[in-house]
């Protein structure tokens, strides 16, 4: 492998040797300025030893402690704390949090917020942004990007050392309106159907006020809060001043949510590193810092090679179709391993498309049918029929419907299916319905978005699966592909056809992996309008066989619980019980709530086996990032026509990071790509942060093998391509994405039972 230098966002320092006495009581103090400490892990070591708190402790179980961390108060005991105890980590970090903070308050161009739950800092930088204008009714607005960047401190448990992280967030936008203006700018007439920004829409706002100084000079203080909180607690928040952060609600009323941003094909590695690099040499280079972290670095944080591993080039294989020998064909890339077909072909002989699509697409869905019946694009892109491995043939005429209404074409289409066509169709044939949607993906209208939902579920009751296909999009492909001589419809066709054959119980491919006696499940949930739902349990073999999946609301817990127990009988009647069982699961897991109920199910089935469960963050990890300073790919520059070399600093897919043990299991980075050892990387598969995992076994208390680790590290990453919704290498593993699917579909449904073939992936 050709040599890395690999580096994260980190900044270390130094914990102070000597002691730092910090004062505690147990009461307020008289200007209630003290920090409460209601954890139990923010209360230190040493008062926990002082008999006065000893006794306190005794006496009340639900005692909270006050502290003024290293600033004296009348009535608080004076306590030497021992930066370097690692019971003391968290309120050693809420000590540099608080320091931190109001070293920034010292920017006028910063505003600096705190998370409810970590208590890290997000500071808002209103320099840096660009700003946009865009008209809405007739009226010319003003957008400001706002760039944002968290810090963390944090200890690491692998080199035993502290550090800052430094991580870029996405950036915020600020409508340069006040809120008085914005409530305002609606119509008069109370009679009259167009309505304006309700307080509701608005979510956080940016409130200023000038103060003055002790030299009596005026001064800006600004805050980011949540409105309806700053209402509530009746705090300074003018209206004629107060500016809304744009949030969903807000984007949607401007129609800025119909905007598809044009893809980037640069790295945005090296965009993040441009960031953090200029907020350190800012803010993190200065006597004021050294003040509060001691011998902080200069540079973020190389990685020692004991700190990283690589993952087996052979966990990338994948099994296709046969070629002209009769051979399994394996490759690493799905876009060349899906023109031998599925490796596992779909379940029925007879399969029959049904056309659905607006009256005036007529001449858009007789070539999409040539397209699909026979293929296209000198060959590009094979018949339907290839990659389902089946025959397929369009239904008699009868069964396609064609609509007027294009904005809610529900009616017509739910009409349509109660024809006799569809009462007494053949059951010998399966049918699947190729939606052409005039409705954009990006459309601001609930009731718009919904009809996507609506028409899969009116279909699902004729137990027809749909693969869906935004109508102008398609022809802004096609037109595109006329206009440059290329194919790109080509790849859609393509993934039409591996998600089609998917939904017909097929398997486009699968790992190159010997099966083993073990079960993989995973669990993932989509939070939408503030509601989160849990998907399910999704069930696969270490091969990438899928086996069956639930769905459920997020309280049911137990319900969870026992299609876990299913999927093991299941299993275990087909294939014996497993040896182990691995779960993949969309947050941290509550080993006292959650855990305990999955144990006392394995006792339930006399099951002594380990269970691991691999936590997986739900989006690429944009906090903690792994970068390679040495790595560059080759593009081909078509101004100049020649190739040249650019940076990318993203690692080779499959490095992996030990970010070291915490409290909820072994924690690690992996890097998921299509960037190979010796193989030519396109910038077209785009550059994905790396994937943050934590590890733990809960019944074995947290004992993994080294060997275990590797290989769960290893499945992970052989998960992520197995996603039979496109031929595109993904960043996540599919036990989480399905379940998000299923958890952002199924709460739309109206009949949440309405597909019985469990085993058939019909939501792609």
């Amino acid at each position: 492998m050709a040599e890395e230098k690999l580096f994260l966002n980190t900044l270390t320092f130094e914990y102070l040797k000597e002691p730092v006495k910090f004062y505690f009581s147990d009461k307020n103090d008289v200007a209630h300025k003290s920090t409460p400490l209601k954890s139990s892990v923010l209360i230190p070591k040493e008062v926990k030893q002082a008999q006065k708190y000893i006794d306190l402790f005794a006496g009340c179980g639900g005692l909270t402690i006050y502290t003024t961390f290293d600033l004296p108060a009348k009535g608080f005991d004076g306590i030497d704390i021992d930066f370097n105890e690692p019971e003391n980590e968290y309120l050693v970090k809420r000590y540099y949090n608080r320091r931190l903070e109001k070293y920034f308050k010292y920017y006028d161009d910063v505003v600096v917020t705190k998370s409810g739950i970590t208590d890290d800092l997000q500071v808002w930088l209103l320099s840096n942004g660009n700003s946009k204008q865009f008209t809405h009714n007739d009226r010319q607005y003003e957008l400001s990007e706002i760039d944002r960047f968290t810090l963390r401190v944090k200890y690491d448990r692998f080199n035993n050392r502290p550090y800052l992280l430094v991580a870029n967030d996405r950036p915020a936008q600020l409508l340069n309106v006040p809120l008085v203006q914005l409530f305002n700018d609606c119509p008069d007439d109370p009679f009259n159907s167009q309505v304006g920004v309700t307080p509701s829409m608005v979510n956080y706002v940016m409130t200023q006020e000038v103060r003055k100084n002790r030299e009596g000079n005026d001064y800006i203080v600004r805050k980011i809060d949540k409105y309806e909180y700053l209402q509530s607690c009746n705090i300074y928040s003018p209206l004629n001043t107060t500016r809304p952060i744009m949030g969903g609600e807000l984007k949607r009323f401007f129609g800025l949510d119909r905007h598809e941003e044009p893809r980037s094909f640069e790295s945005k590695y090296i965009r993040y590193r441009d960031k953090i690099e200029t907020f350190r040499k800012r803010f993190l280079n200065t006597e004021d810092i050294e003040m509060i972290f001691h011998n902080l670095a200069f540079s973020f944080t190389e990685v020692s090679q004991l700190q990283s591993g690589q993952t087996s080039s052979s966990k990338r294989m994948l099994i296709f179709g046969k070629d002209d020998n009769g051979n399994d064909v394996r490759n690493v890339r799905q876009q060349h391993g899906v023109n031998y077909g599925p490796h596992i072909k779909c379940l029925h002989i007879d399969v029959q498309m049904i056309f659905i699509f607006p009256k005036s697409s007529l001449a858009e869905a007789r070539d999409l049918i040539k397209y699909m019946r026979i293929g296209g694009y000198g060959g590009q892109s094979k018949a339907l029929s290839h990659y389902i491995g089946s025959n397929v043939a369009y239904a008699d005429e009868a069964f396609h419907i064609q609509f007027e209404d294009e904005t809610n074409p529900v009616p017509e289409i739910e009409k349509a299916l109660q024809n006799d066509c569809y009462r007494n169709r053949d059951n010998r044939i399966k049918y699947v319905g190729i939606y052409i949607s005039p409705i954009h993906k990006y459309a601001s209208q609930r009731e718009e978005k919904e009809c996507y939902y609506k028409v899969k579920e009116l279909l699902l009751k004729y137990d027809i699966p749909t693969q869906c296909i935004d109508r102008d999009k398609m022809n802004d492909m096609i037109e595109k592909d006329n206009r440059t001589r290329k194919a790109n419809f080509a790849y859609t066709l393509q993934n039409m056809g591996v998600a089609i054959c998917a939904k017909l119980g097929g398997s486009p491919w699968l790992l190159d992996e010997t099966e083993k006696k073990e079960l993989i499940i995973g669990i993932g949930a989509f939070r939408s309008d503030n509601q989160q739902y849990i998907g399910a349990a999704f069930s696969f073999d270490n091969t990438g066989i899928f086996n069956d999946y639930s769905y459920f609301e997020k309280s049911e817990l137990d319900e969870l619980v026992g299609a876990i127990k299913m999927a093991i009988i299941r299993y275990s009647s087909v294939n014996n019980p497993p040896e182990r069982i691995i779960i993949h699961y969309y947050k941290k897991i509550s080993r006292k709530r959650e855990f305990k109920k999955v144990e006392d199910m394995l006792h339930s089935l006399d099951l002594n086996i380990p269970v691991y469960i691999v936590t997986i963050n739900k989006t690429e990890s944009e906090d903690v990032v792994l970068f390679d300073e040495n790595s560059t790919y080759t593009s081909y520059n078509y101004q100049t026509q020649q190739s040249e070399t650019k940076e990318s600093l993203m690692p080779y897919s499959g490095k992996w990071v030990n970010l070291g043990l915490s409290k909820e299991g072994h924690r690690y980075l992996l890097c998921n790509n299509t960037r190979y050892e010796g193989e030519r990387f396109s910038a077209t598969d785009g550059f994905p942060f790396p994937v943050k995992l934590t590890i733990a076994c809960p019944n074995r208390n947290d004992e993994i093998d080294t060997s275990v680790v590797k290989q769960l590290i290893d499945q992970v990453y052989q998960f992520s391509r197995i996603y039979w919704k496109s031929v595109k290498q993904q960043g996540l593993p599919v036990t989480i994405k399905y379940p998000e699917m299923i958890a952002e579909i199924m709460p739309h449904f109206t009949d949440k039972t309405i597909y019985a073939e469990s085993n058939c992936l019909w939501f792609l």
